[in-house]
């Protein structure tokens, strides 16, 4: 319902206007009514009418004086004046200050609930244009945050060039004067005992980290923070004279407010001090692989890359080029291979002399990448690992009584994940593949579909799906994609659809000339002519 007010210091008048219009048919309510202007204020401030019916002679604020105070307070009600007076001056003076409608006492009833029912679609339509115009803006905000965290995960990934930064970066307003950096990962994780009840228990928890990080940092550093596509919280800090000193203690305050608000437990990998706009792809990878450390360190602490290398420094057992080799060896199932890799692994173990604690670094690490591994296959974890690892992988380590028994549990651990990936990757492959097949073809008309879209929508590592779907159909996602996009359109021009720009939009494309390119790379022709020859058939 919308609002009334009426001020006329006339009481007759008033109880008359209450009383001869069918207030709640015309989905209006008479709030208040005031004797004055000064009278007409307060009730406003408190009431705030959407319609205000105003005299322009009263005592003590006459009507305009009041209009005018309205406007001046903020008021943007609409006003409808009652007046006897028809003068041109007076009509000018409130149509200057925004009166929306003129009524002539005596007034007659038709006349009012006329001029109520353009007030009520003036005001109907001036909210819904707020609204779009809010949503607007909403959607123009969310997709240039959307932009800005896209752009600067690719200046993560290294993928923006010293000259791209001023066009990609600068552009959104991202500080680029700095001329040292240091990265900074937070990953949040159920603490003890307190499991994530829902997704949207780590979504809630994962919205307060922006304002707990501006607390804690309050303008001390010069600093970019924003999600990664994992869903860790990221901290470029910028420097111009290379001084990082104090920012490991500003993480722990960080993580202190961050323990602080709930249960949960939180890390942060602080990778290296680099110079240099484009050295923030390998301190954000120094971050990663310190915050990698928490399954062997434990949770709720600052993890310093310089730190964990120390140890790393006088260890060449797990180098990252071994690493990939016995990931990538994992995936393509190649079982001697990995056999092959662990005899190596275990040569040069003991050719090192390892010690306790190279051992320890290196069982972490490789149950770190076996891990990793099985979620990229959307594997339980638990149901292969829980039967031969424990939680605790010091104490494990620590009551081996020989480097063989170390090797026989490793080789044991390994061995069954291979088994029970790759007796199942098969069928399991198989279905990966028609999970695929499906989304695209429900979802092919939507022009900006990606393949990482599709990989949310099977709940697939994008990696391992681009990977599985190459394998097993011998072509790329995306050329399926387009496959299917051109299977659409013949079958659409078929059915009589001989608008090119029209049946483009329908199998996702807004640009019809290259979607004519696209056709014809399939079909062997051109739209226009596979039109002519349906049509001279």
């Amino acid at each position: 319902m919308y609002k009334v007010l009426i001020v006329d210091d006339e009481y007759y008048f008033r109880q008359a206007i209450k009383v001869s219009l069918p207030w709640e048919e015309l989905d209006l309510q008479l709030i208040g009514e005031a004797k004055n202007g000064e009278d007409a204020l307060e009730q406003m401030r408190i009431l705030h009418p959407d319609i205000i019916m105003v005299d322009i002679n009263m005592p003590i604020m006459d009507g305009l004086t009041f209009i005018a105070e309205a406007r001046s307070e903020g008021f943007n009600a609409k006003f409808i004046v009652l007046t006897g007076h028809s003068e041109f001056a007076y009509a000018k003076h409130a149509i200057q200050l925004g009166v929306h409608n003129y009524v002539l006492k005596p007034i007659d009833t038709e006349e009012v609930q006329n001029s109520l029912c353009e007030m009520k679609k003036l005001i109907k339509d001036e909210r819904n244009a707020k609204l779009e115009l809010d949503d607007l803006k909403k959607q123009a905000v969310e997709k240039a945050s959307l932009l800005r965290t896209q752009v600067l995960n690719d200046w993560l990934l290294g993928n923006i060039g010293s000259e791209d930064k001023e066009n990609r970066l600068l552009r959104m307003g991202i500080d680029i004067d700095s001329t040292d950096y240091m990265t900074a990962v937070i990953d949040i994780g159920a603490g003890d005992g307190h499991p994530y009840s829902s997704a949207q228990d780590k979504t809630t928890i994962r919205s307060n980290i922006p304002t707990l990080v501006e607390q804690a940092v309050h303008h001390s550093f010069s600093y970019e923070g924003f999600f990664n596509e994992k869903g860790q919280f990221v901290l470029i800090f910028g420097s111009r004279d290379n001084n990082f000193d104090e920012i490991e203690a500003l993480c722990e305050s960080i993580l202190t407010k961050m323990a602080a608000s709930n249960e949960f437990t939180y890390t942060i990998g602080l990778g290296n001090g680099h110079i240099g706009f484009e050295a923030v792809s390998a301190s954000y990878k120094e971050a990663l692989y310190a915050l990698k450390h928490r399954y062997l360190l434990g949770g709720n602490r600052v993890i310093l890359y310089s730190k964990v290398t120390q140890s790393a420094m006088k260890v060449s057992l797990y180098s990252i080029s071994k690493r990939s080799q016995f990931l990538m060896s994992m995936r393509t199932g190649n079982t001697s291979e990995v056999e092959e890799w662990l005899t190596e692994f275990f040569y040069n173990a003991r050719l090192n002399n390892a010690s306790l604690e190279m051992l320890l670094v290196a069982g972490f690490e490789i149950f770190s990448t076996c891990m990793e591994f099985l979620e990229e296959t959307s594997q339980d974890i638990h149901e292969i690992v829980q039967s031969q690892s424990e939680p605790d992988l010091f104490g494990l380590i620590e009551r081996m009584n020989s480097f063989n028994e170390f090797e026989d549990w490793i080789r044991g651990l390994i061995r069954k994940i291979m088994v029970h990936v790759h007796v199942k990757k098969s069928s399991r492959s198989a279905i990966i593949v028609e999970e695929v097949k499906s989304f695209i073809k429900v979802n092919y008309v939507n022009e900006a579909l990606k393949i990482e879209d599709i990989a949310r929508g099977v709940h697939m590592n994008y990696n391992h799906l681009c990977y599985v779907f190459k394998k097993e159909t011998s072509t790329t996602i995306n050329d399926f994609l387009t496959q299917i996009r051109m299977q659409k359109a013949k079958e659409l021009f078929d059915q009589g659809c001989l608008v090119v720009q029209d049946v483009a939009s329908r199998v996702g494309y807004s640009d019809a000339n290259y979607f004519g390119k696209c056709f014809k790379k399939y079909s062997g022709i051109t739209p226009s002519k596979y039109i002519s020859n349906i049509s001279n058939g």
